[in-house]
């Protein structure tokens, strides 16, 4: 079963110029939701993938992808924080 997965900016650390909090990146399986989602930083976006690989897919109850609840852009002067969010897709 696939999965909707929202990531919403939780805490911004310096001055990112891409994210603000409340902001959000929503996936189903996947796929960006353009009309959901604002602003797509590449190199965010590149540290997300190996999670959202695991997040948009059905997994064990036990896997430890199902007790993530923030992942971080590895921006080293300028950190984002992302809340984790995830809902199985009808």
């Amino acid at each position: 079963m696939p999965y909707r997965v929202t990531l919403t900016v939780k805490e911004s650390r310096g001055n990112c110029p891409y994210y603000r909090v409340g902001d959000k990146i929503v996936f189903e399986d996947a796929e960006i939701i353009k009309e959901e989602s604002g602003r797509l930083c590449i190199y965010a976006l590149t540290a997300l993938a190996p999670y959202l690989t695991a997040l948009c897919r059905d997994t064990p109850k036990e896997d430890w992808i199902n007790r993530k609840e923030v992942i971080q852009c590895p921006d080293v002067n300028r950190p984002v924080i992302f809340k984790v969010e995830r809902e199985p897709l009808k």
